[in-house]
């Protein structure tokens, strides 16, 4: 806290700025006030939702210097992350009656699972997941947040891809490097998309066509997006022990 007006001014109109663009239904666009094309789904790819209600929880519990700005700002924070949190329950994907994880975006008005760019198609996404789960984390514990992180992480165990990792890999005549699955048993990983009903890794690409074969996808594609990560590996074994531990959950 420098005490400087101009830098509370200026987080002030920052915190407003974040509180006038959540919708009605909790959730946050990618873009405001520019809604044009997939800028108005809910978007938790690249954690955008998540980065922003991080924010407004900071400022709701006062936390990092935020117990500086105008009280209202807090009490208004506090409602904004309680919608949002209600948002954030309702459209985990649901799968033969069990929740599983969620979608990067979804339709801002249906909450169905929605498209962004044309390599990001309709589908589970664990790397936002993961960052979905570690917000929830945070909250006081209710059932359903409890069952809601649960059933999660029940379905990152079950989804691993185990004895790969992703590399990037010299060619030996080229010299260039290129991303490939690489055996390694002492790897495990996950594929950034799933299909949102058989849980098959799936990879989008430039011309809007979802793969199911990781060398099908075109070279400046499989090079350009981190297809495959370790995301959730940390959470199970790590935060998700300690968070059952520090709430007493069996």
């Amino acid at each position: 806290d420098t005490k400087n007006l101009a830098y509370l001014n200026a987080a002030e109109k920052g915190i407003a700025y974040i509180l006038s663009a959540q919708y009605e239904n909790g959730g946050f666009p990618q873009y405001y006030p520019n809604k044009s094309l997939y800028r108005a789904e809910i978007t938790y790819n690249d954690n955008a939702m998540i980065n922003a209600l991080l924010v407004l929880y900071k400022v709701a519990n006062k936390q990092e210097g935020f117990g500086s700005v105008n009280p209202i700002f807090a009490s208004k924070a506090q409602t904004a992350v309680e919608e949002a949190i209600a948002c954030i329950l309702q459209p985990q994907v649901m799968q033969d009656g069990t929740r599983s994880i969620w979608a990067a975006q979804y339709d801002q008005e249906t909450l169905m699972p929605g498209q962004a760019r044309k390599f990001e198609p309709a589908s589970l996404s664990t790397s936002e997941s993961v960052a979905i789960v570690r917000f929830l984390m945070m909250q006081p514990v209710t059932p359903t947040i409890q069952q809601a992180i649960e059933h999660a992480i029940q379905w990152f165990r079950q989804h691993d891809i185990e004895g790969y990792r992703f590399d990037r890999i010299q060619d030996k005549l080229t010299g260039e490097h290129e991303r490939k699955l690489v055996a390694d048993s002492t790897s495990t990983i996950w594929a950034r998309f799933y299909h949102l009903v058989d849980n098959r890794p799936l990879f989008g690409d430039r011309d809007d066509t979802v793969k199911y074969n990781f060398d099908d996808v075109s070279e400046e594609r499989r090079n350009g997006y981190a297809w495959f990560g370790n995301w959730p590996e940390k959470l199970i074994e790590k935060d998700f022990p300690k968070w059952k531990k520090q709430h007493k959950i069996q």
